[in-house]
C-alpha cells in the first residue's frame, strides 16, 4: 500500500515537471509569428508609402507638364486669333465713339478701350482638363455646355493649374547690354531704372550703410545695373562721352569676383550687381526681366499687359515719361508727390490688370481725368472727383512704353496628386525660331513659342 503511494506520488510529481512545456512553445511560436508578422506589415507599409509617393511624383510632375502644354496652346490662340479679332474690334469701337464727349460721372469706366486676354483664364480653362468630375461640369454649366458625354476632360485624382504672365510688361534691364550697346537703349534704360527708385517711399533704403559700409545713390545703381551688362570696361554716363573706368571693385569684397560685363542670365544675378542687396531686390526685383522682348521697341515696356502688384512699376513708367533728361527737374514737380502719383497709378494697374490697355491715348486720358475713370461705389470715387490730374501726351509715353501684342511669356505650372506638388516655370519666346528643334517640324514648334527657360521644383 505504501509503495503505490509512493510510486503514485513520484509520477505526480514527474508529470508537474513536464507540464507547462508545451504553452511555453505555443507563446513563444505565437510571439515570433507576432514578431515576423509586424515585421512584415511595417515593410508593406513602407513599400505601399513609397510606392504611392512615387506614383504621386510621377503623375504631378506630368500634370505640371501638362498644363505648360497647355499654356502654349493658350499662347497660340491669343496670338493667332483673339489679337487680330480684337484689333479689328478695337478700331471699330474707335471709329464709333469718335467724337463723342465720353460717359458721364459715376458710371462705370470707359476711358479703357477693349482688350481680351485669354491667357487671363488660364487657371479656370485648366478646371475642364484637370479638375475634378463635378468641377468639369460646373464649368461647363457656366457656359451651357453638357459635358456628361465628352471625353478626356478632368482626372479622377490630382489637378492641375497654370499662371500666365507677360515679360515684356517689365522692364528689361539686358537692353543696354552686349557687345556693342546702343547710347540711346541705355539713356533710355536709365530713365526708367532712376524714375522707379525715385519714390520717397524708397528713401530708407538709399539713407542706411549696406553690407559694405556704404551708401547707395539712386542714380550710382541704375549706372551699376547697365554696367554690370555691357561689355565694354567704361563706366555709363549721362554725358555723351563723359564716362570713365568702371570702379565697383567688385574684387575687393570679402568674396571677390568679376564684373559679367555680358547679358544678365537670370534676374537673380542682378543681386551681384554692386547696391542690388536683398533688401532692394525685394523692392524692384519683380519689376526686372533679362528675357528680351522685341527689339524693334528698344527697352520700352509693354503696358497691355501689366498685371498683379504693378503700382509700382506704372509710378515708374510716368515720371521716365515725364523726366526727358534725368539730370533736370521736371516741368510739373508735383509728378515727384507719391500721394497725387500713387492713386492714378493704383487706378491704372486695377484696370490694366483686369482688361488690359488697348492704346497708350487710354492711359494718357485716365491719367489727365480720373474723375471720369473710377466707378462710383469705387471707394476711392469721392476722392478722384477733387484729384487734379497728370497731363501726358502719347509722344511722352511713347518714349518709355508701348502697347502691343506681348512676345515673351511666364508660364507657372503646377501639378498636384496626394500630398506632393510640382511646379514648373518656364520663359517661352513666341517670336524667336528654335535653334536646337526637337522635332522635325520646327516650324510648328516656334508658332508655339520657343522655350528658353524651365525650371522644376
Amino acid at each position: 500500500m505504501w509503495r503505490k503511494i509512493v510510486a503514485r506520488h513520484r509520477a505526480r510529481h514527474l508529470r508537474d515537471g513536464q507540464s507547462g512545456v508545451a504553452l511555453l512553445i505555443t507563446i513563444s511560436v505565437l510571439a515570433l509569428l507576432i514578431a515576423l508578422t509586424s515585421e512584415f506589415t511595417y515593410d508593406t507599409t513602407i513599400y505601399s508609402a513609397q510606392a504611392g509617393n512615387a506614383r504621386d511624383e510621377v503623375r504631378a510632375h506630368y500634370l505640371a507638364r501638362s498644363s505648360i502644354a497647355l499654356s502654349r496652346l493658350l499662347v497660340r490662340i491669343q496670338k493667332k486669333f483673339i489679337d487680330p479679332v480684337m484689333s479689328q474690334a478695337q478700331k471699330m469701337f474707335s471709329s464709333a465713339t469718335a467724337g463723342a464727349t465720353g460717359a458721364a460721372a459715376g458710371s462705370a469706366p470707359a476711358d479703357l478701350g477693349i482688350s481680351l486676354r485669354v491667357t487671363d483664364y488660364a487657371g479656370t480653362l485648366m478646371g475642364f482638363f484637370g479638375g475634378s468630375k463635378e468641377e468639369v461640369e460646373s464649368l461647363g454649366s457656366l457656359i451651357g455646355l453638357d459635358t456628361s458625354e465628352a471625353k478626356g476632360l478632368g482626372i479622377k485624382s490630382g489637378r492641375m493649374d497654370a499662371e500666365i504672365a507677360s515679360e515684356d510688361g517689365k522692364i528689361d534691364i539686358n537692353c543696354g547690354g552686349g557687345p556693342s550697346p546702343q547710347r540711346d537703349n541705355q539713356m533710355r534704360l536709365f530713365r526708367m531704372l532712376s524714375a522707379l527708385t525715385m519714390s520717397p517711399r524708397y528713401n530708407r533704403l538709399f539713407e542706411e550703410r549696406n553690407a559694405d559700409g556704404q551708401f547707395i545713390d539712386r542714380m550710382d545703381l541704375a549706372r551699376a545695373l547697365i554696367d554690370w551688362s555691357d561689355l565694354d570696361q567704361l563706366g555709363f554716363s549721362i554725358e555723351a562721352g563723359g564716362g570713365g573706368a568702371e570702379d565697383y571693385r567688385y574684387d575687393a569684397r570679402k568674396d571677390p569676383y568679376r564684373a559679367h560685363d555680358g547679358f544678365y542670365d537670370t534676374v537673380g544675378e542682378v543681386g551681384l550687381v554692386r547696391g542690388m542687396e536683398a533688401p532692394f531686390m525685394e523692392a524692384f526685383g519683380d519689376y526686372l526681366t533679362v528675357y528680351a522682348s522685341d527689339p524693334t521697341q528698344k527697352c520700352r515696356v509693354n503696358l497691355s499687359q501689366v498685371k498683379g502688384d504693378c503700382t509700382p512699376l506704372l509710378v515708374g513708367i510716368i515720371r521716365a515719361a515725364l523726366l526727358r533728361d534725368p539730370t533736370k527737374p521736371p516741368s510739373d514737380p508735383s509728378v515727384l508727390d507719391d500721394q497725387r502719383v500713387y492713386p492714378l497709378a493704383s487706378i491704372l494697374c486695377e484696370r490694366g490688370s483686369a482688361v488690359g490697355f488697348d492704346s497708350l491715348d487710354t492711359i494718357a486720358r485716365v491719367l489727365a481725368n480720373p474723375a471720369a475713370s473710377i466707378a462710383r461705389e469705387d471707394p476711392r470715387y469721392q476722392l478722384m472727383q477733387s484729384m487734379r490730374g497728370i497731363t501726358i501726351s502719347r509722344a511722352d509715353l511713347e518714349q518709355v512704353a508701348y502697347v502691343g501684342s506681348p512676345r515673351v511669356y511666364r508660364v507657372t505650372g503646377t501639378g498636384e496628386s496626394g500630398k506632393v506638388k510640382k511646379q514648373i516655370t518656364a520663359i517661352i519666346d513666341t517670336g524667336r525660331t528654335p535653334e536646337h528643334p526637337v522635332t522635325n517640324n520646327w516650324q510648328s514648334e516656334g508658332a508655339n513659342g520657343v522655350i528658353v527657360y524651365w525650371r522644376e521644383e
